[in-house]
């Protein structure tokens, strides 16, 4: 017996099952192609597209724009179930509704934004960038809170040399969007061959980096603190270096950008730790610089988000049966700045232990003096930048001495970094500076050459000077 499709009942149940088959086609092509954290399409469909669009007959007309939006965890970390997916539901209709025809807008897997655009003209694409911005600007109203999001873009173009592929254009994309980061809010980048090299260089240097950490390459370095009055040493700053076996010492300004940018300078940082505060109790060290010599370690602005930090240095002084008095936390200005909060929670849970905090390179920012009197600090590292030439600059001068008369009203010890000439070491004598360092006393050192060639006094001695420089 046959069906017969004019009878009105079956043509109802073909409905009904025409219907699921196309709900049921939408649903597995959802989620295949969506995003279901953004609701945007996924990398798997941004990649489909963009290869087919890349095999199109003609010149290549396409290029790849990336949004990134760099307070989008910290916003998310303030808001509730609800409000999250009111936020993501108002980004979307805002983004969507800024896209023509012949575009598509996805999500990568860190959250990045991804928008395929016709167009591969430099002036257009960095006005349809601004424009994707510029949709962002207007605060997001989440019930009775508003909402801000910042953003910073880039874009890679097709080339009709080729051969691109879907992969190779979405990295150069994210190359361009590294130095956007760099940049700031508000940012356009356009990836340029040049980058390429670049970032092979950085690739290259991570690698290095990731072999440092697992094979014992990272060195600890120390550079003396020295108390100007005196002429003695009084504890030491603690570098790193990286003892490549075949390319020898590798400075920290050359690894430590990359380590921020990986992620990789916590590991780095922890590594540091971990070999240098032992040398607290170093026999030799103390024999020659006194018991209660200090040393001073950096820290880099994304250890400050860390919440188990403080725990973490205080448990290894714990360990071994270090006074934490004896240990300073150096942080710089910008990193401060950039989250006040943040890092006055760290400062005060670390003080209130004992351990004594530094602002370091003080002055090459743009924070303001009367800001510092405000942060739980006990000591101020001024940039090299005010006291290279010094002897001859009476604007940086009149600035050093209204620095040094604030921070004696607030009793801050104050450390001129970078001293390299005896007329810097004379005009910070006779402005009554307390504590320097620099290489006019001695570069940084391992361990060894330290106890060989840095005296514990006698610094300001001529001849022992010129020794030290040489």
């Amino acid at each position: 017996m046959t069906s017969d499709s004019s009878d009105p009942d079956v043509q109802q149940l073909l409905n009904s099952v025409h219907h699921v088959l196309a709900l049921l086609d939408q649903a597995i092509h959802e989620q295949k192609y969506v995003d279901i954290d953004s609701g945007f399409a996924n990398v798997d469909y941004l990649e489909e597209q963009l290869e087919r669009r890349l095999q199109s007959p003609g010149p290549p007309a396409l290029s790849l724009i990336l949004l990134s939006i760099p307070n989008r965890t910290l916003v998310a970390e303030t808001l509730n179930a609800r409000e999250t997916r009111q936020l993501k539901m108002a980004l979307r209709q805002r983004l969507q509704r800024s896209l023509a025809h012949n575009e598509l807008i996805a999500s990568l897997p860190d959250g990045t934004l991804a928008f395929i655009i016709p167009m591969d003209s430099e002036p257009k694409l960095r006005l349809r960038a601004q424009h994707m911005m510029n949709a962002l600007e207007d605060p997001f109203s989440l019930g009775e809170r508003q909402v801000w999001l910042s953003a910073v873009s880039a874009a890679a173009r097709a080339q009709e040399d080729g051969p691109d592929t879907a992969p190779s254009l979405i990295q150069a994309a994210r190359a361009a969007l590294g130095e956007s980061r760099n940049k700031g809010t508000g940012s356009f980048v356009l990836f340029e061959d040049t980058m390429r090299a670049q970032r092979h260089g950085r690739l290259d240097m991570e690698q290095t980096l990731r072999s440092a950490l697992r094979r014992g390459w990272l060195e600890t370095y120390l550079q003396p603190l020295v108390d100007l009055q005196q002429g003695t040493v009084t504890g030491f700053e603690v570098l790193a270096r990286i003892n490549h076996p075949e390319r020898g010492l590798i400075s920290p300004h050359v690894f430590v950008p990359v380590a921020e940018r990986t992620g990789l300078i916590r590991p780095m940082s922890d590594q540091m730790m971990r070999q240098s505060i032992p040398l607290l109790r170093d026999k030799r060290l103390q024999e020659r610089y006194g018991e209660d010599f200090t040393l001073s370690i950096n820290l880099s602005p994304t250890q400050l988000h860390d919440p188990s930090l403080a725990d973490q240095i205080l448990q290894t002084l714990s360990w071994e049966s270090i006074e934490p008095r004896r240990l300073k936390i150096e942080l710089t200005e910008t990193a401060v700045m950039a989250d006040p909060n943040v890092a006055t929670h760290l400062i005060r849970k670390l003080r209130k232990q004992g351990v004594a905090i530094a602002m370091d390179d003080f002055g090459c920012g743009y924070s303001s003096l009367a800001y510092i009197r405000n942060l739980p600090l006990d000591q101020l590292k001024i940039d090299r930048s005010l006291v290279s030439g010094l002897d001859h600059d009476h604007e940086k001068r009149a600035i050093l001495e209204m620095i040094l008369t604030l921070c004696e009203r607030l009793s801050l010890d104050v450390v001129a970094e970078g001293i390299e000439t005896e007329p810097e070491l004379g005009c910070l004598l006779g402005m009554g500076a307390h504590y320097g360092q620099g290489f006019l006393f001695s570069r940084p050192k391992p361990v060894e050459e330290l106890l060989e060639l840095v005296p514990a006094r006698g610094l300001l001695e001529p001849a022992v000077t010129d020794e030290l420089v040489r």
